[in-house]
């Protein structure tokens, strides 16, 4: 099971949840942003079906897809990708005035948050549209079972499978005289070496060891797994839970990266990286490893670096493992957050809006997902290879217009891509699905008392962590940190975890 690398954070607060009683009901009910109500009601019209989600590529155009997935629903399309930074404020601004799109991308999940909005009404209950769908209705009952809110169904679940990936840089071990590293020590000496030693041979200290983001977050996963700090949750040798972000075990995880970054196997322009700068310093041939990868990241990272040095050679290997034999990835619910409709849809419109996550579920939309249109996106060769033609694909978007994808464990494999490329992927998705950290506390749905206080938790969390990467911090300021981070909430969060996982093993 997995919750996605953007996984579980907390969008939202109590001052929302108000906002969005006081302005529940007070829209145009003739659906989504109520601009398409005279529409609607038009037998003569497509409907138009808006959907938002966040966009991690190019931006979809209206090209021969877009074009394809109109005429398969019947419908015209409205694509709101909104970049992944802004997205979470941008769904929170829109549940807040009431003005979601007909179909939103809810990432979060469990989240409270959701289930106050449910309750208040702000989405449709969905039980009797998926009953008559195609693909949707098959997705494994207990997705259906985890999302359900005092029975009834407000989601529709986006399936993800575990897609992790630590990529490296083979060339640059191959240059150095290095093995693959297995072990933490391993990884250490070789993200220090990469920075220092002119991995790339071009006479210049212009290389990172490892390169990550602002916020660190999932990035590091493999890190603190390695130094079984817990997914979420620890069970700890009493038998009780503690949170993963106050255990020993993610001081001693810190304070390992603090002494790595001191010597220099950190890129130290990481606390002002962003997504794409990140991406753009492995792609440009200049970082040496990723922990953060995602298994469908590894074509494109390896397609963008060739052209750049056609010589490199970037690969996909096991997490680091742990003195005590630990490693893994952290492993959650099967899904990537779920799909929602307002409740101020008129049924005409949420009949298609269902249609179209359901055709985006099945064969022909995952087909033009992929590989786009025949003679525009690509070609067949005599050989059955299938080739690209230029970069129309990646212009177009393609990846980022059709949001939706079937419940497949092989979902991530490029079709397009070079033979060696599809077994790399195929071996890496085999190789961490036996990986996968599973929270003890995976099933837990915190009380809104509780997750009051998770933005200020988590903004706690991060700003410790930096500090103690950096240097900022050591390991005294984390003891005043876990306590600081008991007293801010943290506490009642603990003892309500406990409370629960006692209920479970009765």
């Amino acid at each position: 099971m997995k919750v996605s690398g953007k996984r579980w954070k907390q969008i939202s607060s109590l001052a929302l949840v108000t906002a969005l009683v006081a302005v529940t009901g007070c829209g145009d009910k003739s659906g989504g942003t109520g601009k398409e109500g005279a529409a609607s009601g038009d037998s003569g019209k497509k409907q138009k079906i808006s959907m938002m989600y966040p966009l991690y590529g190019n931006p979809p155009q209206k090209t021969e897809v877009w074009k394809k997935m109109e005429e398969a629903v019947g419908i015209e399309y409205e694509s709101m990708a909104i970049p992944s930074a802004q997205y979470p404020e941008k769904l929170k601004a829109s549940i807040a005035a009431n003005s979601l799109p007909d179909i939103t991308h809810y990432m979060s999940f469990p989240d409270p948050n959701f289930t106050q909005y449910a309750k208040q009404g702000a989405f449709l209950q969905l039980d009797d549209y998926i009953k008559d769908t195609k693909n949707l209705k098959n997705l494994p009952q207990s997705l259906w079972d985890f999302i359900k809110i005092d029975g009834k169904t407000y989601g529709i679940p986006r399936p993800a499978q575990m897609e992790r990936a630590v990529v490296i840089r083979k060339d640059w071990l191959d240059n150095l005289g290095l093995p693959i590293p297995k072990t933490l020590d391993e990884f250490y000496d070789t993200a220090v070496k990469f920075a220092k030693n002119d991995p790339d041979k071009n006479g210049k200290e212009d290389t990172v060891g490892i390169v990550l983001n602002q916020t660190l977050g999932y990035h590091l996963d493999p890190v603190f797994m390695a130094f079984d700090t817990g997914n979420g949750w620890r069970k700890m040798e009493d038998g009780t839970l503690m949170n993963s972000s106050v255990t020993p075990q993610r001081k001693e995880a810190l304070m390992w990266l603090a002494k790595l970054y001191k010597d220099g196997g950190i890129d130290k322009n990481f606390t002002v990286m962003k997504d794409n700068q990140m991406w753009e310093t492995l792609e440009s041939g200049k970082a040496g490893m990723f922990f953060g990868a995602q298994t469908s990241d590894y074509s494109r990272f390896v397609t963008n670096l060739k052209k750049v040095d056609p010589k490199a050679e970037l690969i996909m290997i096991a997490p680091p493992v742990g003195k005590d034999g630990k490693t893994g990835f952290p492993d959650g619910v099967g899904m990537f957050g779920q799909f929602v409709l307002p409740a101020n849809i008129s049924k005409e419109k949420a009949k298609k809006a269902i249609e179209l996550l359901d055709w985006q579920a099945g064969q022909e939309a995952h087909m033009l997902r992929k590989l786009g249109v025949e003679g525009v996106h690509h070609k067949k060769n005599a050989d059955g290879t299938i080739e690209m033609i230029g970069d129309k694909y990646a212009q177009d978007g393609i990846a980022y217009l059709i949001w939706n994808v079937p419940n497949d464990p092989l979902v991530s494999v490029p079709l397009s891509a070079p033979k060696n490329i599809q077994e790399a992927v195929k071996n890496n998705l085999t190789v961490v699905s036996k990986l996968g950290v599973v929270s003890p506390a995976v099933a837990y749905m915190p009380s809104t008392n509780v997750s009051k206080n998770f933005a200020d938790l988590d903004q706690l969390v991060r700003g410790l962590s930096v500090k103690m990467v950096i240097g900022e911090a050591t390991d005294k300021d984390f003891d005043k940190f876990a306590a600081e981070w008991n007293k801010r909430g943290g506490e009642a969060w603990t003892k309500e975890v406990n409370e629960w996982y006692k209920q479970q093993k009765k």
